[in-house]
């Protein structure tokens, strides 16, 4: 479960693994456009091992540049890619991961998800679908569509990106906008079942090469909230940027 788009991938047909680690800055740690930190940046570290048959591992770690050790994350998944036929590509993903205590946001009661997506190429532009649910009681579901491209400019690679997301999920009250101020302890349980569309966004990733094996990515988003419990704010401007190392073998 890795949350923002992070590199644009390049690898060679004739290598048989390809890894890579990088991190990134991250204005706000957010997942599906929803803010998971208290609208505090953070920091990020993952990698990944993949094989030419499709299959790969990513472990990842997340801490907001605060005090509240709360609220850090890491997470391993287990996923496997293939593209069926030309111009249709899918992969399956589980996920394990863990906030350091379970009252930091809406997703860290939960410990494991499994994730389908899938990818049509258009010509024009690529289609994308995903659906993520998490395990638990009662557990969370969400539901994306994006239509994307991709340009490669001189040394610059860029994909921008349009996608809504839909959630169905029901929510401790002390977790939501209108709830803040309610103490997380409190004996009395109040959710709120939060089901539709949860916001759109515009994205832009951009890739840069810097030296062999190594690039720069930069990618700003707009958000569009469309659920006040989950945001005080209409509209939100958030950004990610970090350094990759790529090496195929």
């Amino acid at each position: 479960m890795q949350f923002g788009v992070t590199a644009i991938a390049q690898e060679s047909d004739e290598s048989s693994y390809n890894y890579s680690i990088g991190m990134k800055y991250l204005s706000r740690f957010v997942a599906y456009g929803i803010d998971l930190a208290d609208d505090n940046t953070a920091w990020g570290i993952n990698t990944s091992l993949g094989h030419s048959s499709g299959f790969y591992v990513d472990g990842y770690y997340t801490k907001p540049i605060t005090n509240q050790l709360d609220l850090q994350q890491w997470g391993v998944d287990i996923g496997y890619e293939k593209e069926f036929f030309s111009g249709f590509n899918m992969y399956m993903e589980y996920s394990h991961f863990e906030f350091a205590t379970d009252t930091a946001n809406i997703l860290s009661q939960f410990t494991n998800s499994l994730s389908v997506n899938t990818e049509f190429d258009l010509a024009i532009f690529d289609l994308g679908l995903s659906y993520d649910h998490y395990f638990g009681e009662p557990g969370a579901s969400y539901f994306g569509i994006d239509i994307s491209t991709f340009y490669d400019l001189g040394p610059f690679y860029i994909m921008p990106m349009a996608q809504a997301v839909f959630m169905s999920q029901t929510i401790e009250n002390s977790y939501l906008s209108k709830g803040k101020t309610k103490k997380k302890n409190d004996p009395i349980v109040e959710v709120t079942e939060v089901i539709g569309l949860a916001n759109t966004m515009l994205t832009l990733v951009t890739i840069c090469p810097i030296i062999d094996n190594v690039s720069l990515s930069v990618v700003p988003a707009l958000i569009f909230n469309n659920q006040s419990e989950l945001s005080n704010e209409s509209t939100q401007f958030v950004w990610n940027a970090g350094l990759r190392y790529n090496l195929s073998f």
